[in-house]
């Protein structure tokens, strides 16, 4: 994958499996089959410790409490999640 696919203000759907195999344990199960928007983007993130290569694009994503929530929350959920989990929405 090249640079990072989504951009500042783009709406996204949080996959339920990542779009290939992946250790990646940071998608919070919350958001799997979510949309929520990305608020930054960071690119690919250079992690030696961790992988041996630059991982896959990471974002933060904001998500309406009520799509978490299913309507009962006015708050936002803020999460960060690798490129790999998302899909345009």
């Amino acid at each position: 994958m090249s640079e990072s696919t989504f951009a500042v203000g783009d709406r996204v759907l949080v996959r339920t499996s990542p779009r290939f195999p992946t250790n990646n344990p940071r998608t919070p199960s919350y958001a799997k089959g979510k949309t929520g928007k990305v608020i930054a983007a960071y690119g690919r993130i250079q992690n030696p410790l961790d992988h041996h290569t630059a991982y896959e694009p990471l974002y933060t994503l904001a998500f309406e409490g009520s799509e978490i929530f299913d309507g009962r929350a006015s708050h936002q959920v803020i999460a960060e999640l690798h490129e790999e989990w998302l899909d345009p929405a």
